[in-house]
């Protein structure tokens, strides 16, 4: 059997040899000039994406996006009716929710 410390220093050994094979695989991407620009504009793209998708939640109109990059899908233009339409539902389902359990208490 092998002992908690033998073990320990087991998976010391092996986090340190993923550390370092994750490392030089990250050393030799950043030497890819070619590779790391077109990383560079994948993330581009999709940080305009993300806050496209924010701004329209918050109702904020979508700006621009950056050249190269699709552009968001419109949204349903509707904003507070939506928000308003939504709660109006959710109070009834918890009105009727109320009712069953009201019903259910008396059995």
């Amino acid at each position: 059997m092998t002992s908690e410390k033998d073990d320990s220093t087991e998976f010391d050994g092996l986090a340190r040899r993923y550390l370092d094979l994750w490392q030089n695989q990250l050393s030799g991407i950043a030497g890819d000039q070619a590779l790391t620009e077109q990383i560079a504009r994948l993330f581009a793209a999709a940080n305009a994406q993300v806050a496209a998708v924010l701004q329209a939640a918050q109702g904020v109109p979508h700006a621009a996006s950056p050249p190269g990059t699709a552009s968001a899908a419109a949204s349903s233009q509707h904003g507070a009716d939506d928000l308003g339409e939504l709660r109006k539902r959710v109070a009834a389902l918890e009105a009727r929710l109320a009712q069953l359990e009201s019903k259910l208490d008396r059995a």
